[in-house]
């Protein structure tokens, strides 16, 4: 015991030693790790805390990183939403210069952001949809998209906000056609992989595709508007660019501004003044012309509902997308149910059918009916056609990327013994209606005689409830088989 007292005895009068630990958290003696006790059950001041703490961005990179680390910065900036608010919040332009550098700091952060999360969502791609060419090009366009506007200085003037708008002028331009090329790109990829994983990869893709666009079209929209005020002694011969880009008014007084000028109902692309009569007589009007180029004969069309001066706050751009995609989809339904079968022909015969119901006129067709209803803060649009209703086995797939009903046109380039190679309709045939990719107003279209230019890329109804939905709208499907449909479309407005 002697011994044993003497060992024991240095320690025992040695200061006890105190192991700092957090305040939150209480050392596990037997197992060596922390358990956060209080996160689990935090209290009410900090939960509070944490609601009133809003989320920290990451430290800005250093001028001279690597490319990996500009991308990962960027990409862990939380985005958001777009929301109508949001496009009214400096007010009705032209804005003061203070304002205007505000809207473009705020852009070039949430672009930067919203890009560097496109450019990692396609390196996570799996290697062989990866090295698709159509899938390549995408990627490397939002890489290009990116590092420009990595280049842009923070918007403290008015020649920041040049450079820009710049900038973004050369993104929307690039970025028109991505849709169609995307969808090229699933289509020549789909073997390898998931229907799964398409449908959440594209959600997302042109989620933020919307979102990208609308940020860089209202600032230069706002621009646009603002720069004449903010610049009245400015001449052509000041802003060199601008005296040499056709797509500007000398006006604009701004190089690489869309030349577009603001009507006083207008804040950017957003119109306070939308009439959803005009804007729907507009867009059957226009598929009227599609479907007589291609069938030789168009049903007939009745707007009834709302007074035809009833007007909403909203982008005409998402709802002319959504509503020419809509009527596409009921004029050829309609065509397609109500025409005779043909009669059976002698194969040896060859015969120079180029509009097969050129015999046909409208009163030989149930004409499509869209119904307006306009309340506070909702536009709802119903088209009602009598083409026959959607059969059963595909109502699952109706909103599902590249499906349709068409049978795809011969590919050069696929394997002939494919079982897969008519499930899909092809690329070749594929017409291409501008909502989506055009300009602040919904850009341009382009006629084409084909069943291509009617029947699409498959990716008109999952992206009309995208556009629908991403203000927190909805659309929604009524189908009777061997009869019709019906098709609502519910958009928030101001």
């Amino acid at each position: 015991m002697g011994s044993t007292s003497r060992i024991l005895r240095p320690l025992l009068l040695r200061p006890t030693l105190t192991l700092p630990r957090p305040a939150s958290k209480w050392l596990c003696c037997t197992c060596s790790y922390y358990t956060a006790t209080s996160e689990a059950y935090p209290s009410s001041a900090t939960q509070r805390e944490r609601r009133l703490t809003p989320p920290q961005s990451p430290a800005p990179p250093h001028a001279t990183a690597s490319p990996q680390d500009l991308l990962a910065h960027y990409s862990q900036i939380p985005t958001r939403t777009v929301k109508l608010s949001d496009l009214t919040q400096y007010g009705t332009p032209p804005l003061s210069q203070d304002k205007l550098l505000e809207s473009g700091e705020r852009t070039r952060k949430q672009l930067l952001a919203g890009l560097a999360r496109r450019v990692t969502q396609h390196l996570s791609l799996p290697f062989l949809p990866a090295t698709n060419p159509s899938l390549q090009s995408i990627h490397k366009l939002y890489s290009s998209a990116f590092f420009d506007l990595v280049a842009v200085p923070e918007i403290k003037t008015l020649e920041a906000n040049d450079e820009l708008c710049s900038a973004m002028s050369k993104m929307v331009e690039e970025h028109r056609d991505n849709i169609p090329i995307l969808a090229k790109g699933f289509q020549e990829t789909r073997k390898y992989l998931a229907d799964t994983t398409v449908t959440q990869f594209l959600d997302r893709a042109i989620r933020d595709r919307i979102s990208l666009r609308l940020m860089a079209e209202q600032h230069l929209s706002l621009s646009s508007a603002s720069m004449p005020a903010l610049r009245p002694s400015s001449t052509p011969a000041q802003t060199a660019s601008s005296s040499t880009d056709p797509r500007v008014e000398p006006s604009a007084r701004a190089p690489f501004l869309p030349s577009t000028s603001l009507a006083p109902s207008r804040v950017g692309v957003l119109d306070l003044s939308l009439n959803p009569h005009e804007l729907v007589t507009a867009c059957a009007d226009y598929v009227t012309l599609l479907c007589e180029a291609t069938y030789g004969v168009a049903p007939a069309y009745r707007i009834e509902g709302a007074p035809s001066n009833a007007t909403v706050g909203s982008i005409g751009s998402h709802l002319e997308y959504i509503l020419t995609e809509l009527l596409k989809n009921a004029f050829r339904a309609t065509v397609e149910h109500h025409t005779p079968e043909p009669e059976e022909e002698d194969p040896d015969v060859f015969r120079f059918d180029d509009l097969p119901h050129a015999h046909l006129n409208k009163k030989d067709f149930p004409e499509v009916v869209v119904t307006i209803g306009v309340v506070k803060g909702l536009l709802t649009i119903r088209i009602r056609d009598r083409g026959g209703g959607v059969p059963p086995e595909n109502i699952a797939n109706i909103f599902s990327y590249a499906f349709t009903s068409v049978k795809a046109l011969p590919d050069p380039d696929a394997d002939p013994d494919s079982p897969d190679s008519d499930l899909y309709g092809g690329a070749s045939g594929a017409g291409y209606y501008g909502g989506v990719g055009g300009g602040p107003q919904g850009g341009e279209s382009t006629l084409k005689t084909s069943m291509g230019t009617l029947a699409g890329l498959g990716f008109g109804l999952p992206l009309s409830r995208i556009y629908s939905g991403y203000f927190g709208g909805s659309l929604e499907l009524v189908t009777m088989h061997g009869w019709g449909t019906d098709v609502y479309c519910v958009i928030r407005v101001v």
